[in-house]
């Protein structure tokens, strides 16, 4: 027969290991709850990302899904959104794409393609150098965005709606590689 103690012992053990139990039940389902969460808005974001360069964009519009900031870039940020399925660009390729373009301190777009017919084509030599660096190895299909600082866009120089040493931010889509 069990004494007093080793009963009070028994019941102490068996109580502690509900309550860990317990408590380790709660951060799972908190963790898979923060999972799905985070799941649904970041694919809310994609989605909203991806819209930006398919539908028609006003210059002077905020861009979609974007925080202006006025902390300086201080390097090329390249973040993919959709990661696409079909041939990667390299930096020598011509590229067809449908993009938005706006100020990295307001988020107003002052370009779009779909203000231009929907879609443009360039040789990736052909552009600000942010675009040179951050489209190569993006396939058919993605959607990328591109965080670019000025020294990488027009520096100190200005053209239409883009004042100088201005930081810049892309959403771009990849529809063909020519």
């Amino acid at each position: 027969m069990a004494t007093v103690k080793q009963r009070l012992f028994a019941g102490f053990g068996a109580g502690l290991f509900l309550i860990t139990s317990s408590a380790l039940t709660v951060i799972v389902i908190y963790t898979l709850v923060q999972q799905h969460n985070d799941k649904k808005a970041t694919e809310k974001a994609s989605a909203s990302i991806a819209a930006n360069t398919k539908s028609t964009s006003q210059i002077g519009e905020k861009m979609n899904n974007f925080t202006p900031t006025a902390t300086p870039q201080a390097k090329l940020e390249v973040i993919d959104v959709v990661v696409g399925t079909g041939a990667e660009a390299k930096s020598s390729d011509t590229i067809t794409v449908e993009y938005v373009g706006a100020l990295m301190n307001t988020g107003i777009i002052f370009d779009a393609s779909a203000n231009h017919g929907g879609t443009a084509t360039f040789g990736l030599n052909q552009v600000i150098k942010g675009w040179t660096l951050g489209i190569p190895g993006m396939k058919v299909g993605g959607t990328r965005r591109l965080l670019i600082p000025a020294d990488l866009a027009y520096g100190a120089g200005s053209t239409s709606g883009i004042p100088a040493n201005s930081d810049l931010v892309f959403d771009v889509s990849l529809t063909k590689i020519n």
